[in-house]
């Protein structure tokens, strides 16, 4: 199989053709990434004030349980504090792997949400779990967005937008995605 890719490899490059090809899908990619990159900021962006909006109000609501408000205020803190604190230390790509390390970044914050939303489920609202899946989704894209692959991402995302357009699921990040996109 090596041997065949070796060949092939070698017959595309005596082909004059190849290398324009590669360079116009090359430059079809940047161009793409440059219109594109706005509007996943931007959509991104409404998805980040959609949380910090929900989250404080969780916070300031007394009807919610204090572990619910606990855990919402952790997250409310991942945002408006973590987060930006984790981009303006680097790329996206660098939090990224500073979470998979272990790192103290808005990621792992949202996953040990998540785990104390697992452990104590009778006493979590329902709410706390949504926003919190919907929010790792976010963070998850930012990071990727803000990396050396936001190429590849915004590749995916949309493709992953156009799924959930023909799906239209109830709820979860693709129904948010879809929300944001049209206002």
């Amino acid at each position: 199989m090596i041997e065949f890719m070796d060949n092939l490899l070698y017959y595309l490059k005596n082909i004059p053709s190849f290398y324009i090809v590669i360079t116009v899908i090359l430059i079809l990619l940047i161009l793409y990434r440059k219109i594109r990159i706005s509007k996943w900021r931007k959509i991104l962006r409404s998805s980040i004030e959609y949380h910090k909006f929900h989250l404080s109000s969780l916070v300031k609501d007394s009807t919610v349980s204090e572990k619910s408000r606990e855990l919402s205020q952790a997250l409310f803190w991942s945002v408006t504090k973590q987060l930006p604190l984790d981009l303006q230390s680097g790329k996206g790509g660098k939090a990224l792997w500073r979470s998979f390390l272990g790192d103290k970044t808005s990621l792992n914050t949202c996953g040990t949400v998540f785990y104390q939303c697992a452990r104590n489920f009778r006493n979590t609202d329902n709410i706390i779990i949504k926003l919190n899946d919907t929010l790792m989704s976010t963070i998850y894209r930012i990071y990727l967005l803000e990396s050396y692959a936001s190429t590849i991402t915004i590749l995916y995302m949309d493709f992953m937008l156009l799924i959930n357009k023909i799906i239209k699921p109830q709820g979860g990040p693709g129904r948010l995605y879809i929300e944001l996109m049209k206002g």
